[in-house]
């Protein structure tokens, strides 16, 4: 999923108080590992680490900030920077700098495991020694998160679900529980949001994840036509489509997305809806690596182990809503969980080969423009 293209650039030092001098966390915290303990000594010497990434907003970043230089006990010195581009420009970046061997970066999380498969083969990541990854592997596993450990971990994963708005006219007592439900309902016709997967890894893989299991794509792609959608790309655009009844049904979005709008527009939670497909989900990691040349290599270490850490998936939950953890037994806050899927019961369809789904994009995306151009 591509996200504001715009680049963000947040390096603020936090000027913060720390009680204590030694790296146990306090009663409750998540412990920290053999490993982790020998990084923190090198990280405050290193004194900073930057993050290209394309799924973490200003807020989450500041509060991440904070939480990852009290839990390690880094100092009031400590600078976190983000980097927050779009998938797109974000391996357009990453790429370029690590031919070039010069980075502007010392750690990159995106979805394109198309893109972290073919950087570990050129030998493009520092090898990781993660103390909390065994926390999140067999989820992962169950799961079909794909990552590869050593070269780079997933600490976050993502899916799209059906977003609508019931406030628009004849929508009102709309469910959706399956894409039938959407499909073969007349009712929506001139209603409905079909995502772009010209131009989106996320939308790409959720189709081909699709397609390798069992579903009839080009049938579905079919009935959309009929229902004479609006064609829309970025999450948040399309929700802004909905909000104004321009388009009342998405069938790709994000809970979080939704959220955040609410946060700005209270009244809009009278009519925003979400569902689940019965059907299945694709689920695609958020996957992450350190850099061989970065500058902060043990900061950058640090910072993906504590994207494993409890600490750091509540401020995610909390202010992504939709990028879900693989840690074992994690249950999110109160405040959200009414807006998060619940994997124990959401029935997961997985990519069987993420190097041969992004292969198959050009031809998919072929295929898709006939229908919709």
């Amino acid at each position: 999923m591509k996200r504001n293209l715009k680049t963000r650039l947040c390096c603020i030092p936090l000027a913060v108080v720390l009680a204590a001098a030694f790296v146990a966390p306090a009663s409750g915290m998540t412990p920290i590992s053999p490993q982790e303990k020998k990084l923190i000594p090198l990280a405050k010497k290193e004194g900073a680490v930057t993050f290209l990434q394309t799924s973490f907003n200003n807020p989450t970043i500041r509060r991440m900030r904070a939480a990852f230089i009290k839990h390690y006990n880094l100092g009031s010195g400590f600078k976190l920077n983000s980097i927050q581009k779009g998938t797109g420009p974000t391996v357009s970046q990453a790429r370029q700098e690590i031919r070039a061997n010069k980075f502007s970066f010392d750690a990159v999380a995106v979805a394109s495991a198309g893109f972290f498969i073919g950087a570990a083969r050129a030998g493009a990541f520092l090898p990781l020694d993660s103390g909390q990854l065994k926390n999140h592997e067999e989820n992962a596993k169950a799961r079909g998160v794909f990552y590869d450990y050593p070269h780079f971990i997933a600490p976050f994963s993502y899916t799209f679900q059906p977003v609508w708005n019931s406030g628009c006219p004849g929508v009102g007592d709309l469910k959706v529980n399956s894409y039938s439900d959407i499909l073969d309902n007349p009712k929506l016709k001139g209603k409905l949001i079909v995502s772009d997967v010209t131009k989106s890894t996320s939308y790409s893989l959720t189709t081909i994840g699709l397609i390798e299991n069992g579903f009839d794509v080009p049938g579905m792609w079919k009935k959309m036509k009929a229902l004479d959608p609006l064609v829309g790309f970025r999450t948040s655009a399309k929700l802004q489509l909905m909000a104004n009844c321009e388009g009342a049904v998405d069938m790709w979005n994000l809970t979080g997305r939704m959220i955040q709008i609410i946060r700005k527009k209270p009244d809009l939670a009278k009519v925003l809806r979400w569902g689940t497909y019965k059907d299945g989900h694709v689920l695609f990691g958020m996957q992450a690596g350190v850099v061989k040349g970065a500058a902060n290599p043990n900061a950058a270490k640090l910072l993906m182990d504590f994207l494993l850490t409890k600490e750091a998936v509540d401020i995610v939950a909390e202010e992504e809503i939709s990028f879900y953890s693989m840690l074992k037994g994690y249950k999110p806050p109160a405040s959200v969980k009414k807006y998060m899927m619940d994997f124990n019961k959401i029935k997961t369809l997985p990519i069987k080969d993420q190097t041969a789904a992004a292969k198959k994009f050009k031809k998919m995306r072929k295929e898709w423009q006939k229908v919709f151009r």
